[in-house]
């Protein structure tokens, strides 16, 4: 925390501009020095040069941010170049040999945590606002840069914190008051209640971070792999006439309306002695059972036939789309689905309606993970530890334990929620969290 850090901050490569930042006690004597500037405001952009030896390396723009107004928290300077790879290493070379060293992954946002800038759910949420793969993904992420989390874990600590008063005060006047079992078990059952909810609800929020496994199964020659292509917009499944061309899973990510979609073409299911399909089919049922939506492909040039008899037993519990390909051909098809799609994977006809009934059958899923704030398998195992203090507590109320066990459980609750948001950590957790960030972070 005291030593004065650099690091470049921008994507590595040639562009219009370049981010050099520099961090800690040194960082405003360093930019004075390599400036030749008198005084640098805080928060004032100055147009310059930046020399090594009364060279000039190249002309910057340079913003100094005095502590403890900066994003770190400490002094901070930020430099802005033209962004060519040479000029830009040239300037953190020329930073690092005045008195600064390089800064580790994510050290910047680690002093912004340290700082009491931002909270631990906070700064989990600018990696993943970099890492966003799709716009539900910015959004979620950013409802808790700007306190989404923070709010709800106040508010359950507040409320346990009563509860907790509540009991305490019976241990210290027993003769004087006392304690409302029935109803502390009944609000402790209430915020676990709550708690639960949400724990159930971030399951399909890391879904959606992750990408919702969307898998197409159908008998050979149905136009898996040419649906695949369309979706994806590239080929990327080999397309013939031959049945059981795709003997492997192949898999791509799409983004339909906003929501990421992990799509995979799996191998035609149908009898076969050739050893190698038979690897392929038995992996098409495996990813058939991981999936969170299957697109059930059907050939309207054949009708229904034997072979997806035997895949609709395999996926009949499974969220699925029934899809009538090659209707641009001849049909032999009768409504046998409710909800079944008519497409053309060779023309595109239909693919909207597609996408259209895919997002339907994900509404929940959307709905509910976008609804909890929870964004990481950290934040889960947390509550999920939460929840099982208060259980412990609310069956030593109903036991008849001594007050002071209740307390014991329910202040650990407490303490989870202080590690959730930060409060408490250990160094192994911040090296876990902010290892993943980029160096200029």
């Amino acid at each position: 925390m005291y030593d004065t850090i650099s690091a470049i901050s921008s994507p590595y490569g040639t562009g219009a501009i370049s981010v050099i930042r520099i961090d800690g006690p040194k960082s405003y004597e360093i930019i004075k020095k390599l400036t030749n500037l008198d005084e640098i405001k805080h928060r004032m952009v100055y147009s310059t040069y930046i020399y090594l030896e009364n060279e000039v390396i190249d002309q910057v723009n340079v913003v100094f941010f005095k502590s403890p107004k900066s994003y770190t928290g400490n002094d901070l300077v930020e430099i802005y170049a033209h962004g060519g790879v040479i000029v830009t290493r040239k300037i953190l070379e020329t930073v690092l040999s005045s008195g600064a060293r390089l800064a580790e992954r994510g050290e910047f946002t680690k002093r912004a945590f340290l700082n009491g800038k931002i909270s631990l759910v906070q700064a989990e949420a600018i990696y993943q606002i970099i890492e966003a793969k799709s716009e539900i993904s910015l959004k979620m992420s950013l409802q808790n840069l700007n306190g989404g989390l923070n709010e709800e874990i106040e508010y359950y600590r507040r409320e346990i914190l009563n509860i907790l008063s509540e009991i305490e005060v019976t241990v210290d006047y027993p003769d004087d008051i006392e304690i409302d079992t029935k109803n502390i078990v009944k609000e402790i059952f209430r915020i676990k209640n709550e708690i639960d909810n949400k724990v159930t609800n971030s399951k399909k929020a890391l879904m959606l971070n992750a990408g919702i496994v969307m898998t197409i199964v159908g008998k050979p020659n149905s136009g898996k792999s040419t649906l695949l292509n369309r979706l994806l917009l590239e080929d990327r499944a080999i397309v013939t006439d031959i049945p059981g061309t795709t003997r492997d899973v192949i898999k791509g990510e799409i983004d339909i309306n906003g929501v990421r979609f992990i799509i995979v073409d799996t191998a035609g299911i149908r009898e076969t002695e050739d050893i190698v399909e038979k690897i392929g089919i038995d992996r098409s049922l495996r990813e058939m059972k991981k999936a969170d939506i299957v697109l059930f492909v059907l050939d309207a040039s054949t009708g229904f036939t034997k072979e997806d008899e035997f895949i609709l037993k395999e996926i009949e519990n499974n969220n699925f789309i029934p899809i009538w390909n090659k209707c641009d051909s001849s049909l032999k098809i009768n409504k046998k689905f409710e909800d079944e799609v008519k497409i053309s994977a060779l023309t595109g006809e239909g693919l909207r309606n597609l996408e259209n009934k895919i997002i339907s059958k994900v509404k929940d899923i959307v709905e509910s993970g976008t609804s909890s704030h929870i964004t990481t398998q950290r934040q889960v195992e947390i509550l999920e530890r939460v929840n099982l203090y208060l259980e412990r507590a609310v069956k030593s109320l109903e036991e008849g334990f001594e007050l002071d066990i209740i307390s014991f459980d329910l202040r650990k609750a407490l303490e989870e929620f202080d590690i959730l948001l930060g409060r408490r950590f250990t160094d192994d957790l911040l090296d876990n969290i902010f290892s993943n960030f980029c160096v200029g972070k």
